[in-house]
């Protein structure tokens, strides 16, 4: 981890002496990783989870930043020798792995082209930092409510500029034609900050509430991420009660109508002409989901059949340059 987040290309015997004061350390929602004011005694790298960095502004928390696994925090005080600057709370559910502050700056010394990683990260995180105070308040606003949608624990969340959104509604309609015709999605319902809108659609959260009680394990992740329900559901209606975003629902088992679209520009489906209905049990449920479209080449339907480009998929690594102000 040491090797790949800050030391590339550096033998393993060289990082002997922060790797035997390293530890592995676990934090719920909302602890405290480092606080303002603090001296910087260690730094942590991020194995599984995501931290939010914030900073005491007049009185109140100002959030700066968001960070999430396979990045690492607490280098600022480290390598500039000042008290912590802000403030370092978990996320969600996140595991660490603690490197002890005079170890690693050992390391630094010994190591320059390690020191100038470190110290580049520093000024990029310096520089992001020295945002207007108004600019900062916006910029929190927005992380904080995506983080509540779950973006913190989230692989892939779709989200609409409602600036650009006409209601058209045709997100909707390309799902439900790619999945039987029954949408996945609710473009009305859900969250909306200034003009970002968050709709009932599957987080495909790193670590599923879902599966968390499924007596059939019907409930798998694909290799690409993609959180998907198969085929040996048995309707418990589990994972719909598990899932803190609401986004799975019971739906009445019924044969895919075959889509004349889908199949000519992706192959997905029946061929139209030689469809057969199957007789199932017209009352029988099953869990039905957002599956991110894992079986189409070109990616979810939703985005790709918005007309104005208000419809996005966003991931970990994009979620900061949606946050961020203008």
């Amino acid at each position: 981890a040491i090797q790949g987040q800050i030391a590339p290309g550096v033998a393993s015997d060289v990082l002997d002496e922060v790797v035997a004061t390293a530890r592995i350390e676990h934090f719920k929602p909302g602890d405290v990783l480092f606080k303002q004011g603090e001296p910087g005694d260690c730094l942590r790298l991020i194995r599984r989870g995501s931290v939010m960095v914030s900073r005491e502004i007049d009185g109140r928390n100002v959030v700066l930043a968001y960070a999430p696994a396979g990045q690492y925090v607490g280098e600022m005080a480290l390598v500039s020798d000042m008290l912590r600057t802000a403030t370092v709370r978990a996320a969600v559910a996140t595991e660490t792995i603690r490197l002890e502050g005079e170890p690693f700056k050992a390391l630094m010394e010994r190591q320059p082209e390690i020191r100038e990683q470190v110290a580049r990260v520093y000024k990029e995180r310096l520089t992001a930092n020295v945002l207007s105070q108004q600019q900062q308040q916006q910029h929190e606003g927005v992380i904080g409510f995506l983080m509540q949608q779950g973006v913190g624990e989230a692989t892939d969340v779709l989200l609409i500029d409602e600036s650009l959104c006409v209601r058209c509604d045709q997100c909707e309609k390309a799902c439900a034609d790619t999945h039987g015709n029954v949408s996945r999605l609710d473009r009305e319902a859900g969250a909306t900050f200034n003009l970002l809108h968050v709709p009932t659609s599957c987080r495909h959260c790193e670590h599923p509430h879902c599966m968390k009680d499924c007596p059939p394990d019907a409930i798998s992740r694909s290799p690409n991420g993609e959180v998907y329900i198969r085929d040996n559901c048995i309707g418990c209606g589990n994972c719909e009660r598990n899932c803190p975003y609401g986004v799975i629902q019971m739906g009445v088992v019924s044969a895919e109508r075959p889509s004349l679209w889908r199949w000519m520009l992706s192959g997905g489906g029946a061929e139209p002409g030689l469809f057969e209905p199957v007789a199932k049990d017209k009352n029988a449920k099953k869990a039905v989901k957002c599956d991110m479209c894992k079986d189409l080449a070109g990616g979810p339907a939703c985005v790709r059949a918005c007309p104005t480009g208000a419809a996005i998929r966003v991931s970990p690594e994009q979620f900061m340059r949606v946050a961020r102000p203008a």
